[in-house]
């Protein structure tokens, strides 16, 4: 049923909003929660020592960002002379089950070619996903990169 102003009662009338559109905030109010942090994946590769590479990422590692870091860790892992990677992942702001299934696939390529692999989760999202999938202590998981590097030149 279609109603028109014209048609409705008086007292509904005014029940009716106005014409004006008035948005939920503006351009200037300050950014709260998950919005205030940036969705925007950002990587960024060292080789702190010879045979080690870091790759730190921030942002939000999910469906629809893992074939970017999927391939960027392959083409680390062709890459000669190496002997461990370190997955700085202390940064990330969301991660969802495809972060799991991106580090577990990591590992096999790194066994695969005998690399070692040391896991940065932080304390925020990544290490929260390990905890709730049970693989905190499946990978060799670090505090912080320096303390990877470190480990990986013994």
């Amino acid at each position: 049923m279609i109603v028109s102003r014209s048609s409705m009662p008086r007292a509904a009338a005014a029940w009716a909003p106005s014409s004006a559109i008035v948005a939920p905030r503006t351009a200037s109010d300050p950014l709260i929660g998950h919005a205030a942090r940036s969705s925007a994946l950002r990587l960024s590769v060292e080789w702190p020592a010879p045979g080690v590479v870091v790759v730190s990422m921030s942002g939000e590692v999910d469906l629809a960002t893992v074939p970017r870091l999927t391939e960027l860790i392959r083409q680390r892992l062709t890459a000669a002379a190496l002997h461990a990677v370190v997955l700085d992942l202390s940064e990330v702001s969301f991660a969802s089950s495809a972060a799991l299934e991106l580090l577990l696939h990591c590992e096999r390529r790194c066994e695969h070619r005998g690399i070692g692999l040391y896991v940065v989760p932080g304390e925020g999202a990544v290490r929260r996903l390990l905890r709730v999938a049970g693989l905190c202590r499946h990978f060799s998981c670090r505090g912080s990169a320096a303390e990877a590097v470190a480990d990986a030149g013994r």
